[in-house]
């Protein structure tokens, strides 16, 4: 260690409000304080099994949302107040999202939404093939045909059908060029859908407003245990009202609010969903547990060892 100097981050740069009363409602932290302990692991925790880890925490009653019926409309009717009347503003929709853990609550969320926008939605089918290894058979492609990697979902990868409607925003998946905006993880808003490219305006950053065109490219799939290579031409995009916690690193946004169906399953994975936002007023969450475990308590996942140097050094 003689050769490198420890530097500690002083200051929360994203979280910019508190409440007054702040810390008595969030169980003796202020915001940002809580934010911080909840990712570095301190927050007080329990265990509601004998065999499971105390990795349980109490989330103070102002972040909940309490719902009984369907909590897919609950949680968006909650984020995407006056939706009716404000669906086409960027403006509206570039500082408010639903994260949840999975990519399949993900995409629920977003049919719901996009249900909503009027106007008729457009289907967009994906090109897939594979690239042969040199030590694949002659029946290569009798075993795999196209129909059955058509069904092949990834992360990160759009969907072979892809469906997209104008006045909805939707969220790059691949850096296509830099220099004009458009990183992955840049949100748009959709003016055009054409045959062969997508038209939008981008939401936030330093190219806010600017219009974009978005074409078809080809994604490379690979995985360790096929001896071949997946090759999806399809546009790199998908809706984005809601995200995953792990696809909204990098974003900064007004209103944010956590769905956990189920409780998150990596490490610090909680801690960028909560930090997502730039103050107490901004966060909610709607917590799904099984009758056993009350649903102000969820998971926080934190392999404390990871920050046991830094936060001693």
């Amino acid at each position: 260690m003689e050769f490198f100097s420890l530097m500690h981050l002083s200051a929360n740069m994203r979280i910019a409000g508190s409440l007054p009363n702040e810390r008595q409602q969030l169980h003796g932290y202020t915001f940002s304080e809580w934010v911080l302990a909840l990712g570095n692991g301190q927050l007080k925790t329990e265990a509601f099994k004998e065999d499971s880890p105390a990795d349980w925490i109490q989330i103070p009653e102002l972040f909940l949302i309490q719902h009984e019926g369907n909590h897919i409309e609950a949680i968006a009717d909650d984020i995407y107040e006056s939706f009716d009347t404000n669906y086409m503003r960027p403006a509206y929709l570039k500082n408010r999202a639903i994260v949840a853990p999975r990519n399949a609550t993900v995409s629920q969320i977003n049919d719901y939404m996009m249900q909503r926008v009027p106007g008729d939605s457009k289907t967009y089918y994906s090109s897939d093939s594979l690239l042969q290894s040199i030590d694949t058979s002659s029946t290569f492609d009798e075993c795999y045909p196209t129909e059955f990697l058509n069904t092949f979902t990834f992360n990160g990868v759009p969907n072979h059908e892809l469906t997209l409607k104008k006045n909805t925003p939707a969220m790059l998946l691949r850096n296509l060029n830099p220099a004009l905006g458009l990183c992955n993880g840049t949100r748009i808003m959709i003016t055009m859908l054409g045959e062969n490219f997508i038209k939008g305006n981008i939401m936030g950053g330093s190219y806010d407003t600017d219009e974009v065109i978005i074409p078809r490219i080809v994604l490379n799939v690979e995985n360790s245990k096929w001896s071949y290579i997946l090759k999806r031409r399809q546009f790199p995009v998908r809706t984005c009202y809601a995200m995953t916690i792990n696809k909204s690193q990098g974003q900064t946004l007004e209103k944010v609010k956590i769905y956990l169906p189920e409780p998150v399953f990596s490490h610090g994975q909680l801690y960028v969903g909560v930090s997502r936002v730039r103050s107490a007023t901004g966060l909610r969450m709607l917590i799904e547990n099984p009758a056993e475990i009350p649903n102000n308590y969820t998971r926080n996942i934190v392999f404390a060892e990871a920050f046991s140097d830094i936060l001693t050094g």
